[in-house]
């Protein structure tokens, strides 16, 4: 599913995010990714929907080569890719609904699907009640459960998550978690990159562990 060989990211102020990585992830894996802040976690997220591009090396989304991919074929790699952000990145004048659906849009899917499909996901993350609201009227939680829904609407192969929990308090953050797992356990491909250990020694996944660019430890759900 995801194959990243001998990666490395070296930005153009000449800081080395990224020192010669190498991770397998298999369809329908949970995987944690830890590590101190800049230790190199967001960076590898990025290069895995082709915000950022590798230096050196080869990222693999299954039998596509990022590096070989041009502007007019990422969109279509980001349909296969589902992307939650810590800050949310919500549409502010946009209802709950509009910004699930402008996520539809910018791909061209027709107005009924696009009705058919937000009503459906809405329903998944619990929200079918705040469909008009606004971003500003609702709870943390609330906003980070419309960017799932965002993420998931396209019915994404693989779902990155970026310190998805950061900006929750824990009765929300284990509620995110839970939809996480669900949406793996229905096959869905999930990496998540986070400072929560409490989260991650509960759930017992996979653990790939970054420091200074290099990952150092690659183990299946032990405590640290």
């Amino acid at each position: 599913m995801i194959s990243i060989k001998n990666v490395s990211k070296i930005y153009s102020n000449g800081a080395r995010a990224l020192s010669n990585i190498n991770l397998e992830i298999s369809k329908s894996e949970f995987v944690f990714l830890v590590g101190p802040s800049g230790a190199g976690k967001s960076t590898l997220m990025k290069l895995l929907y082709r915000e950022e591009e590798a230096t050196r090396g080869q990222v693999f989304i299954d039998t596509i080569n990022l590096s070989r991919l041009n502007a007019k074929q990422v969109p279509l790699l980001r349909r296969r890719t589902g992307v939650i952000f810590q800050d949310f990145k919500l549409l502010s004048t946009k209802t709950v609904f509009e910004n699930i659906a402008f996520a539809q849009q910018v791909i061209g899917k027709s107005k009924q699907e696009i009705k058919e499909n937000t009503l459906y996901i809405l329903d998944i993350v619990g929200l079918s009640r705040k469909k008009d609201s606004f971003p500003s009227e609702l709870s943390g939680g609330e906003q980070q459960r419309v960017c799932i829904a965002r993420a998931l609407v396209n019915q994404p192969q693989i779902l990155l998550a970026d310190e998805p929990t950061g900006n929750l308090d824990i009765e929300n953050a284990w509620g995110i978690m839970a939809l996480l797992e669900g949406i793996n356990q229905k096959g869905t491909t999930v990496v998540m990159a986070t400072h929560a250990m409490h989260i991650v020694n509960k759930m017992k996944k996979r653990v790939v562990k970054v420091e200074e660019g290099c990952i150092v430890d690659d183990n299946l759900g032990e405590a640290y």
